[in-house]
């Protein structure tokens, strides 16, 4: 039974219930008005009675450390006097620690000197108050710079006494924090203990401290704490500095024994700015995060339940801070996983970013071979559940910058139901000032603080970012009164008044601690936790709400942030919620327990049960997921690039050209009934044959010598019926820029097919002599002619990026000769711009199959098929222009006409696009070499900058160098003042004014072509996007959307978009998508996913999905089989022996509930792909009557058969 004791200081009206299968007491809580004011309001020192400066001391001895996060102590929040309010203890770096007790009313004593907390001459960063000998009160755990942490034991009254020793964690380095938890659940706490660096007095020593042993430079033993060697095979070696390790200890019967190692946790010193428990999976077990400052990793740690962990970074994050600070975990869009912001130090104006960026040459090797990667900015981790990964949504959120960041804390501050983000900013000093660059060889007999300690400090504004509930958040900062300006390091939040929200402490350097209070006005749930083991505050627990607003999870994890403990109240906002359903308290034994009928505005206290309604066992959980992972592949090797230097031709390049690929296309090529593949290869690699065995398995057929040579790289590719011999064909793209404009390399190829799998090339005048790098390929008959005529994309002119290519439309004679009718038939597509993908349909119903091209920098066109001559018009009348990737049609709103889905590169990305402030692309000669060359550019309040950095314009425009000479000239000079306003008028001109993957939705009636645009969910925008399929995935009978996600290869100062896992966003008939998570689809595709198809594979009645990934292997998902789902009708058309299949017809079925039912055969579509000539329909169909229009505009109908019979063949 479960019992409940009120201690909270409230004079308030005592509730009796029986909400939780035992008596149960809750604390009213006071009620608040709401306030006109802003949410926060600063408190005055004078005031609250807390009036310590932590100063920046030019004469300590160890001033050196004020370089490091050491240069500000933390904050420690909880009841240390067993008085119910929560009391402060701030670490005061080199001076004397404070512990100042709460009175009441945010009125506070000084009461160090009582309770034997000065500290002494010890510099301590952090400092968490923990109970430490499970007696129930509060001890203290001090981390201290170069002298032994010091334990002081709480004696129940605020009273402390040092005891380090006897615990032995009396543990002399340079430990900057210490944080609990019980790992191995035997009911007592375990610690980590996060090491940062030491700083050596004077520097590094004139003659590098190192000798040449066993075949390498190890460092001298008197110096391996400061110094490490960093192998470098130009130079050498390099001498820098060295981390501080880690400890994990074990708690045995009150001692604490070093397990680091044995547990699996590294034990080589890196520069640690934070630790965070916390149990991301959901199995009962802490786990931890370890966020690393410079080259050092951060560190996902799982707990195997064992006593060991095992290093999971790498498996489950796309990548991670290369500067971490601090961290926090909550669950930022309630969906019962535990997420994770890691701050690091971006800017958050132009400014900023581009005086603090330096050089991007010293780097590019870490950049190019970390691993994980890094990336200079916050992550935004989101927990993708039981896919095993996250996403980093830090751009979507907008999140990704913050400026030199410390403490971070998610907490629902406003009280409507979601987990706000507050952050501290500011340091001591400028160090990343890109014109005053540390010179490595300037710090011998130096310490990095002496030259920057005559400098001005470096303050910065606080932020804090509210949560919309929809994954994005908003600065509220100024409006919530929190933007104060100060160099601030640690944070706590707790409830200092006993109001029932949170308020804030900030530590700040040579200013006044600040306190600001909370002035909420929602309404809200808190609850204290009493275990009845050692860990008597149960740190680790878990309670989950179930509210209106979704699940909301909190852990009671104090030590949060950076180098700060919060009190252990667990605080819950509930937005216009009066009452909790239920409450799960799962204990950090794994025990649990439910209570029900929680009532709002209460203080809950509940102390563990002895008699445990449950139990989580630390064990796999079975999936039941809508798809599972198929081996229909498993036998053909990936996808294979050859790296080429694209940057070294044109180096201001937004992104690579030559890792585009590859072409998925997809027929019957051996008439065995099912479908085979192509697979496109990379320059210095073959395409190759899938030939499907006829269950499902593949098998690579090689091409016979000398029908395929390695020098070209595919881009598009198509089986189709080019000759009316009733062979399928295959007709391939060659595209990239690894070879000179107009080079043979670029030569597209036309394959014939024997009807075995086999095939010959086509005579060489079969194809104009064109030698244009392409990207795409569709076929449809055009002219109505009878057989199937080609459109190829022009993608880029190599080297001359983003001059147009030529684009092409090829007629077809009906016998595979075919005639470049582009000037004659569609004069305004040959230089339509840089085409990424095309699609052909009949989007007005006039039987005429109209062409939608993709551009990058550009719109999404429509050419209109004016019975056989191609007239371009606007696609949608807000004029909009991306970098469209894919395209795909499909009826979403079931009305009987083809809507269009276009893949963009999404929001989550340093690029931020709208009509009002669009994204820039100047070609031209800005240095008047003779060369032109490449600017991107965006805007900032109304102002327009260049993207790149300093170094990287210089080193592509040495009259930068000469012009501005410093980064802060660079910084503040606008695009004009940089390369003359002559100049950039002068310079070809692009631009993208959304970057939102979207629908077209179709508007038109006959002959009159018109569409709107409407942007997918969030999350759909979380990464750029490429291949799509539209199909009813989920038997719901609507259309869904599957988008291959991600993109690896811009220039290394923007790094891999890699965001995301692929995403499938379910329809319901209306034009309206939800996106699903990646647990709930079973789809988790986190590499560089590019073209898709969608059909059966094995002929078991269900289709797959296929995805194929630039440089990596092609992957394929099945219906799970768990999943009920009745089976599909699949339709086929029995064309002209031109076009046996009926590319371009559109199949519809009407039902009696209005719903219709619209599908169409197309030859390429999506990205690079191609969808089976089979049309799936849902089950309802089965008697109806099918309308088809044929590509030669008949019009037909004929009833569908009721028997279960597939594939049903109309003729």
């Amino acid at each position: 039974m479960s019992r409940f004791i009120l201690t909270f200081p409230l004079i308030s009206t005592l509730i009796l219930c029986s909400i939780c299968q035992s008596e149960s007491v809750t604390s009213k809580l006071p009620k608040r008005e709401a306030t006109n004011g802003k949410l926060f309001q600063k408190l005055d020192p004078a005031d609250t009675g807390i009036n310590l400066v932590l100063p920046i001391n030019k004469k300590h001895p160890l001033k050196r450390v004020y370089v490091s996060a050491f240069a500000c102590g933390g904050i420690s929040s909880g009841d240390v006097d067993g008085d119910g309010l929560v009391d402060l203890f701030i670490a005061n770096g080199p001076g004397k620690n404070r512990l100042y007790i709460n009175k009441g009313n945010l009125k506070f004593d000084d009461k160090t000197e009582t309770a034997n907390l000065g500290g002494g001459d010890a510099w301590t960063g952090g400092a968490p108050l923990v109970d430490i000998d499970g007696d129930g009160d509060l001890d203290l755990y001090t981390c201290n710079y170069g002298t032994p942490n010091q334990l002081f034991i709480n004696d129940g009254k605020g009273i402390f006494v040092e005891n380090a020793r006897q615990f032995s964690l009396d543990i002399n380095g340079a430990i900057l924090m210490a944080a609990f938890a019980d790992y191995d659940q035997d009911g007592d706490l375990d610690a980590y203990l996060l090491g940062h660096r030491h700083y050596r007095n004077g520097g590094k020593p004139p003659k590098p401290p190192t000798v040449f042993k066993n075949g390498t430079y190890e460092v001298l033993p008197n110096y391996s704490k400061y110094f490490q060697v960093n192998l470098n095979s130009r130079a050498g070696f390099k001498l820098d500095a060295a981390g501080a390790r880690d400890y994990l200890l074990r708690n045995d019967d009150g001692k604490f024994v070093d397990v680091t190692e044995e547990a699996g946790i590294s034990s080589k010193p890196w520069q640690g700015n934070s630790v965070t428990w916390w149990d991301f999976n959901s199995d009962g077990l802490q786990d931890i995060y370890i966020a690393n400052d410079f080259e050092g990793p951060d560190f996902l740690y799982r707990n195997n339940g064992n006593g060991t962990f095992t290093d999971i970074t790498t498996l489950h994050m796309p990548h991670v801070p290369w500067f971490s600070m601090g961290a926090d975990a909550a669950d930022i869009n309630n969906d019962g996983h535990l997420d994770l912001l890691v701050v690091d130090m971006a800017g958050t104006t132009h400014y900023k970013s581009k005086t603090s960026m330096g050089t991007m040459g010293s780097n590019q090797q870490f950049m190019l071979t970390a691993n994980p990667p890094q990336h200079m900015r916050n992550c935004m981790f989101l927990n993708a559940g039981k896919a095993n990964r996250f996403l980093d949504t830090a751009y979507l959120s907008n999140l990704a910058n913050s400026d030199w960041s410390w403490s971070v804390k998610l907490s629902d501050f406003n009280e409507d139901g979601w987990s706000d983000a507050f952050i501290t900013n500011g340091i001591a000093r400028n160090f990343n000032n890109s014109d005053n660059p540390i010179d490595k060889e300037t710090l011998v007999n130096k310490s990095e603080w002496s030259l920057y300690e005559g400098l001005p400090p470096r303050p910065e504004n606080n932020l804090c970012f509210k949560n919309n509930g929809d994954l994005t958040f908003n600065d509220t900062s100024k409006e919530w009164g929190l933007d104060e300006l100060s160099m601030a390091y640690g944070a706590i939040r707790a409830d200092l008044d006993s109001d029932g929200d949170l308020d804030l402490v900030v530590a700040n350097l040579e200013k006044p601690i600040s306190v600001f209070k909370n002035q909420a006005s929602g309404n809200r749930l808190t609850v204290r936790l009493t275990s009845t083991t050692a860990n008597t505050k149960a740190i680790g627990a878990r309670l989950e709400i179930k509210t209106s607003l979704g699940k909301i999870v909190r852990e009671n994890h104090p030590v949060r942030g950076f180098s700060s403990c919060d009190d252990s109240l667990i605080h819950f906002g509930l937005g216009k919620d009066l009452n909790v359903s239920e409450m799960k308290i799962v204990w950090p034994d794994g025990s649990s327990e439910i209570k029900e009928n929680l009532a709002a505005n209460r203080h809950y206290e509940f102390t563990q049960s002895q008699e445990p309604e449950s139990k989580i066992v630390a064990k796999k959980v079975e999936k039941h997921s809508l798809f599972t992972k198929s081996s229909h592949f498993r036998d053909i090797g990936q996808h294979w690039e050859q790296p080429f230097p694209d940057f070294k031709h044109q180096p201001l390049l937004p992104n690579k050209l030559s890792q585009y690929g590859p072409g998925l296309a997809r027929g019957d090529i051996d008439n065995d009934g099912d479908d085979d593949f192509y697979l496109g290869g990379s320059t210095g690699s073959v395409g190759r044959i899938l030939l499907n065995l006829g269950n499902g398995r593949f098998q690579e057929r090689p091409f016979k010598e000398g029908i395929l040579e390695a020098g070209s790289e595919d881009l598009g590719a198509l089986f189709f019926e080019a000759n009316g011999d009733g062979k399928i064909d295959l007709f391939v793209v060659s595209g990239s820029v690894e070879a000179p404009p107009n080079h043979e390399r670029y030569k597209d190829r036309l394959f014939l097919g024997k009807g075995n799998g086999e095939f010959i090339k086509a005579n060489e005048t079969s194809l104009p002599q064109i030698f244009d790098s392409g990207s795409c390929v569709s076929a449809a008959d055009f002219d109505k002619d009878g057989d199937l005529d080609l459109f190829i994309g022009g993608r880029v002119i190599p080297g001359a990026y983003p001059l147009t290519p030529n684009s092409r439309l090829l007629s077809n004679d009906g016998s595979g000769n075919f005639k470049d009718v582009t000037e004659t038939s569609a004069l305004a597509l040959k230089k339509t711009g840089l085409v990424t993908s095309a699609i052909w349909t009949d989007i007005d119903n006039d039987s005429w199959p109209d062409l939608i091209i993709a551009h990058e920098w550009g719109p999404v066109k429509l050419f209109h098929n004016i019975k056989g001559l191609l007239k371009p018009k606007p696609l949608a009348t807000d004029n909009i222009t991306g970098w469209w990737n894919g395209l795909a049609t499909g009826d979403v709103d079931n009305d009987g006409d083809l809507d269009i889905v276009a893949s963009n590169f999404g929001y989550n990305t340093k690029y931020k696009a709208s009509i009002a402030a669009p994204e820039l692309l100047f070609y031209g000669d800005f240095d008047a070499d003779g060369d032109k060359e490449l600017l991107e550019a965006g805007f900032e309040d109304g102002e327009c900058f260049p993207h790149r950095g300093f170094s990287c314009s210089s080193g592509a425009m040495p009259f930068l160098k000469d012009k501005l000479k410093t980064f802060h000239n660079f910084a503040t000079a606008s695009l004009q003042e940089l390369y003359t306003e002559n100049k950039i008028n002068d310079s070809l001109q692009l631009e993208a004014n959304t970057l939102a993957t979207g629908i077209f939705i179709n508007e038109s009636s006959k002959g009159n072509p018109k569409f709107k645009f409407k942007p997918l969910p969030l999350l759909a925008q979380a990464s750029p996007s490429f291949g799509i399929t539209i199909a009813d995935m989920n038997h719901d009978s609507n259309l869904d959307i599957f988008l291959a996600q991600n993109f690896y290869n811009p220039q290394i100062e923007t790094r891999p978009m890699d965001n995301a896992l692929s995403i499938l966003l379910t329809g319901d008939g209306k034009g309206n998508f939800e996106a699903m998570s990646s647990e709930s689809s079973g789809i988790i595709l986190p590499g560089d996913s590019k073209g898709t198809s969608w059909g059966d594979l094995d002929n078991d009645g269900q289709p797959e999905l296929i995805i194929t990934t630039n440089d990596g292997p092609i992957n394929s998902f099945k219906l799970n089989s768990k999943t009920k789902a009745p089976p599909l009708v699949q339709i086929s058309l029995k064309g002209t022996k031109n076009n046996p299949t009926a590319i371009g017809a559109i199949v519809r079925v009407q039902l009696s509930n209005n719903n219709q039912f619209t599908r169409t055969i197309t030859a390429g579509s999506g990205y690079l792909s191609q969808n089976p000539q089979t049309m799936l329909f849902p089950a309802q169909i089965r008697g109806k009557t099918a309308t088809i229009t044929w590509p030669d505009g008949r019009l037909t109908s004929t009833s569908i058969p009721t028997s279960n019979t597939n594939p049903v063949i109309l003729r």
